[in-house]
């Protein structure tokens, strides 16, 4: 009996076979009888860890976004570092993550009412985590002069939207890095040109302005 208990070994086994089952094909078309075989066990093991391809589905995705998640969070780590490094170094490591895999992303939105309620917690506990991070660099860019007043919650959702959608229509011409610097440099300064500092000291207005 003792070889037929579930060990974390063979679970993460399954899971990586999966991912490369679901990231080639759609997620109708994915076989459980190809993700056993990919990962080397038998189907009634892949059953044992996994009763349905939901699920077995559902587990890949937060399995990835749980690793992924710890990489996002330590890019928040030194305070000292300016808001545009910290928001860069985030948003790149999101983007690296989920270069490549914004198919499973779209698949996961489309099921992620199928979760249990413990993924789900988790999934939610993940998503403030991510939102409070970005709210606490806002809010002491804030404190310091270096943004002006603003809702910070509110431009944390909005940039994690706009990481979302380049996730899931990427770019592949564009590096991850390179993608980070567009979106941090379009959510911290728009896409209005900058007024030129005139001769005498202050700002030219923009409208007629010339360099």
């Amino acid at each position: 009996m003792a070889g037929r208990q579930k060990s974390d070994e063979k679970r993460d086994e399954i899971l990586a076979a999966a991912e490369q089952e679901f990231a080639r094909r759609e997620f109708h078309q994915v076989l459980m009888d190809d993700v056993a075989a990919r990962a080397g066990v038998g189907k009634g093991t892949l059953y044992r860890y996994f009763p349905t391809k939901e699920e077995l589905f559902l587990a890949m995705v937060l399995r990835g976004l749980d690793e992924s998640h710890g990489e996002f969070l330590r890019a928040f780590d030194d305070e000292s570092a300016s808001l545009e490094m910290i928001l860069e170094s985030s948003v790149g490591h999101m983007l690296s993550y989920f270069r490549g895999r914004g198919p499973l992303l779209a698949l996961f939105q489309r099921h992620e009412d199928k979760l249990s309620q413990a993924d789900t917690e988790l999934w939610h506990q993940r998503r403030d985590e991510a939102l409070a991070a970005i709210v606490g660099a806002l809010d002491r860019a804030e404190k310091s002069g270096r943004i002006r007043d603003v809702d910070t919650r509110i431009a944390a959702q909005m940039l994690l939207g706009m990481v979302r959608t380049a996730v899931l229509y990427p770019h592949p011409e564009m590096s991850p890095q390179r993608m980070a610097q567009e979106i941090v440099s379009l959510f911290l300064n728009g896409v209005r040109q900058q007024a030129a500092p005139s001769r005498r000291g202050g700002l030219r207005a923009v409208r007629g302005a010339r360099a």
